[in-house]
């Protein structure tokens, strides 16, 4: 009876995701067709990720390396055209990250790697509670961080889904260019009193999710952003010591400079975090398939939760972990294994004279072993789990 009952499931899941899969690739097939200003073919679209590991966590967690993989996957479902990540890391996470990319032969996607521990180090004078306090802040310097060619890039948090082809968000850049709009981004689709104590009545509805942001690089570099955001930063600090989000600086931008900012349909990041307020986005339920990136916000997101919207995003989140990554590549290359480094984030031990089980498994016999070596080793254990990419 249970393994009728997992069968069932299984059907289940696979029939669902295959179901939103369809949904999913007739709607992009019209938004296309119907867009009227795609950007020309060639040229490379430049994508902007914070991916940060914690260096001393305080539990075991999955790395948030993890997610990167499963966001690049939706984006190149959907898009047939070249791709430049820029990853601004710490040594932690630079060293994860740089390991799979070596590992995963991508024609179309090129990468870069930043260290940002240093900048991080240097925007702490804006303060803020928030979870990612420092590294947040970095969406203030892009500008200065990204070489000078880049004169248009997409930042998007490492926790959405893009599942529409990347392209018809990017044309948004090239009206910005013309109108000199330096930024771009949605709504916080949160109910946040202390916004309204902020900047006034009606400010929720004005402010900004950072999420997802369109920086027109050259309209910033010419308008001189860096003393923008600094003064705005100074104003704030001078008049509240702190700030609840990083975001709320570029929502005050927004708010006292309305002419460098365009605001995105609401669908552009659609927010789901506890709290949030969907209905701001969309009317009822059967409009969720014209949600173009989810966003699993708030803290402890879970993917595989199913309450509220959640529940429909969830199979279609693990339909792109599922998908094999050796699809996505264009090469003749001798197969290489993709490597993730180190899954689950922990606190490592560094005082010497401890001696490690290193050894190796395939998946499906990787459980029995872990509780075999807890069982009967105290000390660290190194393990490399072979599977594929929904293992």
């Amino acid at each position: 009876q249970r393994m009728r009952n997992k069968t069932r499931q299984r059907v289940l899941f696979v029939s669902v995701a295959l179901l939103a899969f369809i949904i999913l690739y007739h709607v992009w097939i019209d938004s296309v067709r119907n867009h009227p200003n795609m950007e020309s073919p060639g040229k490379s679209i430049h994508v902007v990720l914070i991916v940060v590991d914690d260096d001393k966590p305080v539990s075991a967690g999955i790395t948030v390396c993890e997610r990167v993989e499963t966001l690049l996957k939706s984006i190149l479902v959907f898009y047939s055209g070249s791709l430049h990540l820029h990853m601004f890391t710490n040594t932690r996470s630079g060293k994860t990250l740089s390991t799979l990319f070596r590992s995963w032969s991508l024609a179309r996607v090129r990468t870069s790697f930043y260290n940002v521990e240093e900048e991080q180090s240097t925007l702490t004078w804006v303060i803020s509670d928030h979870t990612v306090n420092g590294y947040g802040q970095l969406k203030y310097i892009i500008h200065d961080i990204l070489p000078e060619y880049v004169d248009r890039a997409i930042f998007i948090d490492s926790d959405m889904l893009v599942l529409e082809d990347i392209s018809i968000l990017h044309a948004y850049l090239l009206e910005m260019d013309r109108k000199g709009i330096m930024f771009a981004s949605t709504s916080d689709q949160y109910k946040r009193k202390d916004l309204e104590k902020m900047f006034g009545k009606g400010a929720r509805r004005k402010s900004v999710n950072s999420g997802l942001l369109l920086y027109n690089l050259k309209a910033m570099r010419a308008g001189d952003w860096s003393s923008i955001w600094r003064e705005e930063g100074v104003r704030l600090m001078n008049k509240f010591n702190y700030l609840p989000c990083p975001q709320d600086l570029i929502a005050s931008i927004s708010m006292t400079r309305p002419s460098t900012y365009l605001q995105l349909p609401c669908v552009y990041n659609f927010q789901m975090g506890k709290h949030s307020l969907p209905w701001d986005c969309i009317k009822n339920k059967t409009e969720l398939s014209t949600v173009k990136i989810p966003h699993w916000s708030g803290r402890g997101q879970k993917y595989y939760d199913s309450t509220g919207h959640n529940g429909y995003f969830k199979p279609i989140y693990r339909c792109f972990q599922k998908m094999d990554g050796y699809k996505f590549e264009e090469t003749n290359e001798i197969e290489k294994y993709r490597t993730l480094m180190n899954l689950r984030n922990i606190n490592r031990d560094k005082r010497g004279g401890n001696v490690t089980v290193a050894t190796h498994v395939h998946f499906e016999n990787a459980i029995e072993l872990i509780h075999r070596l807890n069982s009967t080793w105290s000390g660290p254990i190194s393990l490399v789990v072979c599977g594929s990419s929904w293992e």
